[in-house]
């Protein structure tokens, strides 16, 4: 299923793998989350240069799972890598984190950071070795033996759209859970930028998809902030703010009632 061009303009919100699903999401018992921000990189003359706020989205967002919106997630459940601590290595260390998962829980990968458009830039990327990018081909290979059932990608990184090619997707996952809800949140098409902004101290999409999940994406204001409503708040948001330079993308396998916050 895929929304229409008009309901989404520039984004595009469709389901892969050939599952749907109808109900409200029930809240997942447990969260492990991995997140990523590198604004420090080994080499700064790497694409662009250094970044100025990725490491604090990181921060940003990791805080906000630990809330009472993000489901007040333990901090032994979260592996938090900023600039130096977040190699290559490290993250895909820390990303076995999601094994430990039981049908019932919550998988989440965030990053903030430099991207390609085969991957991820880790910290000790090297311009002259091409095997030192984190390509989404190894991120999707340690989503794959989490029993989670809902499964959260999250990059606000140049380039991100990339992760839905066929290239880096194409192998249907095997999991435990037959209704695993698999989810890409991607700050921007596989040809644009993401961008920063120095009067919001951040990035763009982590900013307002923050704010979304806080309480400002909940249109029918039942306390709860599902994927479709987040992706309408944040969507027209993201152009204006761009303007029109970013789009984002949501590309997977869920219901339009996953919840992804709840408010008291």
């Amino acid at each position: 299923m895929m929304y229409s061009a008009k309901s989404l303009l520039h984004g595009v919100l469709c389901l892969f793998l050939g599952v749907s699903f109808g109900c409200r999401e029930t809240k997942a018992k447990t969260t492990y989350a991995v997140v990523v921000g590198i604004s420090d990189y080994k080499i700064t003359d790497y694409r662009t240069g250094d970044l100025r706020y990725a490491d604090q989205d990181a921060r940003r967002f990791a805080a906000f799972l630990q809330s009472e919106a993000g489901g007040r997630v333990p901090v032994t459940n979260i592996r938090l890598l900023t600039n130096q601590s977040a190699t290559k290595s490290a993250i895909l260390n820390a990303m076995d984190l999601f094994k430990k998962a039981t049908p019932q829980d919550r998988v989440i990968f965030y990053f903030s950071g430099h991207g390609l458009k085969g991957g991820f830039v880790p910290y000790d990327v090297s311009a002259i070795d091409p095997t030192t990018v984190l390509p989404y081909q190894e991120v999707k290979a340690r989503f794959k033996p989490s029993a989670a059932s809902i499964k959260l990608c999250i990059a606000d990184a140049c380039l991100s759209g990339g992760m839905t090619a066929r290239a880096a997707w194409q192998q249907p996952a095997t999991i435990t859970s037959t209704t695993a809800q698999v989810v890409l949140m991607l700050s921007s098409r596989s040809t644009q930028s993401s961008v920063e902004s120095g009067a919001i101290q951040g990035g763009v999409f982590t900013f307002f998809m923050l704010k979304g999940l806080r309480g400002d994406a909940d249109s029918n204001r039942d306390r709860t902030v599902t994927i479709r409503e987040l992706y309408d708040y944040l969507s027209p948001r993201l152009r204006r703010s761009t303007p029109n330079l970013q789009a984002p993308l949501f590309y997977g396998k869920f219901s339009d009632e996953l919840s992804l916050s709840r408010l008291q």
